[in-house]
């Protein structure tokens, strides 16, 4: 503040107070305007505001709930929006595209029911719909001849049961586990001598048979890690006789779906094969595989030895 020559020490004191009082009134007004409620027309506003924000948000962010429905459908060739319509999720449907991709088709409903994901609730509601077209079902002349050959073998089995009296203990009883270890030939090993491998059950020795007859025998004991899900352990009871040959698939002659019925041969390496066959004739050798879509080094390298020209 400007000294006033005029005013004396204690006048210019009251002034100094004075102006210090001014600037905190008006501060304070300043304050109080600021906190001051709003008025009705500024809460609408506000309020209008306020909910459009929640309608963008809604709109932007909210995902329509569609109704699930019940309905035919074959799962080779339902697109995306079909298989989202019967209640599958996204990350389902992805699964059935990369199983296409892989495996080329489903071709029985059991395979579809192999799906991620899948509960038995939802297998109640879409199990029966499952529709697998004609030409997506396997014909395999070999399956025919070996079910065949099973179903006789059943019947004489039954006969030999209902002729001979069997103590019923003796039926019931499950072949004994090896005490020691033992290695079994898994090329000619039946299901009841694979039983006897302690970590390998009625379903396991199964499987292995059932796989060994696709792949045309095993070649190295480790490939019986492939036939389904085992313990590691049962790597020291398993051996492979190099004697038996396997049975090798004639690259030249086989169609398509008996190509694919191929562990190690997926769809679209058997299309490969096929349209390799239209357009240039017969395959002379694993040479011209190398060229062909999906046959890596790895690949060629672990089939070859199934393979004849």
């Amino acid at each position: 503040m400007k000294r006033l020559p005029f005013l004396s020490n204690s006048a210019r004191r009251g002034l100094l107070v004075l102006e210090w009082l001014i600037i905190l009134v008006v501060i304070g007004v300043c304050v109080f305007s600021w906190q001051k409620p709003k008025t009705e027309n500024a809460q609408k506003v506000e309020q209008t505001f306020l909910k459009k924000k929640k309608q963008n948000a809604a709109a932007s962010y909210a995902v329509a709930e569609e109704k699930v429905e019940t309905f035919p459908f074959d799962p080779n060739t339902a697109d995306s929006t079909t298989l989202l319509r019967l209640g599958l999720a996204p990350w389902q449907v992805r699964a059935v595209y990369k199983y296409r991709a892989k495996h080329g088709r489903y071709h029985t409903p059991e395979d579809f029911k192999r799906l991620p994901g899948m509960t038995y609730e939802l297998w109640e509601r879409l199990g029966p719909q499952v529709r697998i077209a004609r030409q997506f079902q396997y014909i395999d002349e070999a399956d025919k001849r070996s079910s065949y050959a099973d179903r006789s073998s059943s019947v004489s089995e039954k006969s030999e049961r209902t002729s001979i009296p069997q103590n019923k203990d003796s039926v019931s009883e499950r072949p004994r586990k090896f005490e020691t270890v033992t290695q079994v030939d898994i090329n000619t090993a039946d299901t009841t001598e694979l039983m006897r491998i302690p970590g390998i059950g009625s379903y396991r020795s199964g499987k292995i048979v059932e796989y060994r007859r696709k792949l045309g025998g095993f070649i190295h004991a480790e490939q019986v890690m492939e036939a389904c899900d085992l313990p590691d352990e049962v790597l020291q009871w398993v051996r492979v006789n190099a004697a038996v040959p396997v049975r090798k698939v004639n690259v030249n002659k086989l169609s398509l779906q008996r190509l694919m019925n191929h562990p190690y041969i997926t769809f679209y390496q058997a299309r490969a094969i096929v349209e390799y066959r239209k357009a240039h004739g017969d395959l002379k050798g694993v040479e011209d595989l190398k060229g062909l879509e999906g046959f890596t080094p790895l690949k060629i390298e672990k089939l070859q030895l199934y393979l004849e020209f």
